[in-house]
């Protein structure tokens, strides 16, 4: 399905939002809150695929809208800054993801989000959707960002917090701000600032709806203060937008690899410092990805035979992994022979 882009909006110096009609009556693509959409975008005669999360909402948005923030050498986002405009098509794949919500119009619950830069874009939608389709419950965020000017939504948010005062609170964490006041706290976020937080709102550490989206470090911290606080990883749901880095030794293993996918088998050797992702496509041998960095398991597959390395900084369960779910964006061969299945 092709995507008109309707508008560009330029949300930060950093992040751009892009605007879809979504499709006429009978073609109009469906997402939860939180799901992102993986948009192809063709580069020097090369289709590249990137997933961005939706910052619209499928309750109260007509258009759809994702949202882009610059990445130093990033093709992509760069390409999408400098040289998309109104008019272009894309080509995209089904909205998909598991980092959402489908509101229940009955529902009574609380819930702690924790953003951290462009990871707003799937909160601001979750956001949205709770406050318009749960009436009865509340929502905090938590959005830490290095200065005011790269705030995204920062106007859109303040708005929200005068439309739902009752239902709606944010306490912004800002490393370079000058000093701390009203719902702006500088520095970065630590044990005593989350505990000054929860208190201020009324809130203990409880079983609430727990959320946490931005980079790998600040969520890291996040979920380490929630750990403190008797809350497990089982009730946090997590989005990373990317994955540290992680230097993968075994260059001098040539691993002989089996994806099983669609009934056929898939033959290919893989070094040990090339994820299986990689050298498939190398081959030309299409299976599912979408991001390529270990955040979104669209390449999911299944080790049956063999013993291969995933980097840390994936969203699988630690029942999953232990089952041999893998992704294959991220995972490297450790014996000289691989057998996957998708």
């Amino acid at each position: 399905m092709k995507l008109v882009v309707k508008d560009i909006i330029k949300e930060t110096d950093d992040a751009v939002s892009l605007c879809f009609k979504n499709g006429n009556f009978f073609k109009k693509l469906k997402y939860k809150p939180g799901q992102f959409l993986t948009i192809h975008v063709p580069i020097e005669k090369k289709t590249h695929k990137r997933a961005y999360s939706f910052s619209s909402n499928p309750y109260t948005d007509k258009d759809l809208k994702i949202t882009i923030k610059r990445v130093e050498k990033g093709l992509v986002s760069n390409y999408v800054h400098d040289y998309l405009k109104v008019g272009d098509k894309l080509e995209v794949d089904d909205p998909a993801g598991s980092f959402c919500i489908s509101p229940e119009s009955e529902s009574k619950k609380q819930y702690v989000l924790f953003a951290g830069g462009s990871g707003i874009t799937p909160m601001f939608s979750i956001v949205k959707s709770i406050l318009t389709e749960e009436k009865d419950s509340k929502v905090l965020l938590v959005y830490a960002n290095q200065n005011i000017e790269s705030i995204i939504f920062h106007d859109e948010i303040k708005a929200l917090e005068k439309d739902y005062p009752e239902n709606f609170a944010v306490e912004h964490i800002v490393s370079t701000y000058q000093e701390s006041k009203l719902n702006y706290h500088k520095g970065l976020a630590t044990h005593e600032l989350l505990d000054e937080i929860f208190l201020k709102h009324d809130l203990t550490f409880q079983d609430h709806n727990y959320m946490i989206c931005g980079p790998f470090g600040y969520m890291e911290k996040i979920k380490e203060i929630l750990k403190d606080n008797g809350i497990t990883r089982d009730k946090i749901k997590l989005e990373v937008f990317k994955a540290p880095q992680v230097k993968v030794s075994g260059k001098d293993l040539i691993s002989d690899v089996t994806i099983k996918y669609n009934g056929e088998n898939h033959d290919l050797q893989v070094r040990g410092d090339k994820s299986i992702l990689r050298q498939a496509m190398s081959n030309n041998i299409v299976i599912p990805y979408s991001c390529r960095s270990g955040m979104c398991s669209t390449c999911k597959a299944k080790c049956v035979e063999g013993e291969v390395k995933m980097t840390d900084g994936h969203l699988l369960s630690e029942d999953e992994v232990a089952s041999g779910d893998i992704l294959t964006c991220i995972t490297y061969p450790l014996s000289e022979k691989v057998v996957i299945e998708i």
